[in-house]
């Protein structure tokens, strides 16, 4: 499959439904101070591996790797917790950018 095909809104906007989901019950969990936030963030650690591999390594964030590396270390920290929510909001601008490119040919 083209990689346009693959950056669709319809494909992709899944994974950020899902990620939505799972950011309210993480942030409502990091509210209450609660401890038990490390599977629902593991859980998003991997929703964000499969939208990379959806998108065939061609949209990448900046220091991505160093970052899910201490997302993956500290699953039960708020600033873990800021950092996936930041990944999401940066891969959802850089697909945008990289759709439009693809639209116009570059």
């Amino acid at each position: 499959m083209k990689l346009s095909q693959k950056l669709t809104k319809e494909s992709v906007s899944p994974y950020f439904d899902q990620w939505a989901a799972l950011a309210e019950e993480l942030s409502s969990l990091h509210q209450k101070r609660s401890s038990g936030t490390a599977p629902l963030m593991l859980q998003g650690l991997d929703l964000l591996k499969e939208l990379l591999a959806h998108c065939n390594g061609e949209v990448i964030p900046m220091n991505g790797k160093e970052r899910i590396q201490f997302i993956a270390q500290r699953p039960n920290n708020y600033a873990a917790f800021r950092q996936l929510d930041e990944l999401f909001s940066e891969m959802n601008k850089k697909i945008a950018s990289k759709r439009i490119r693809l639209k116009n040919g570059s």
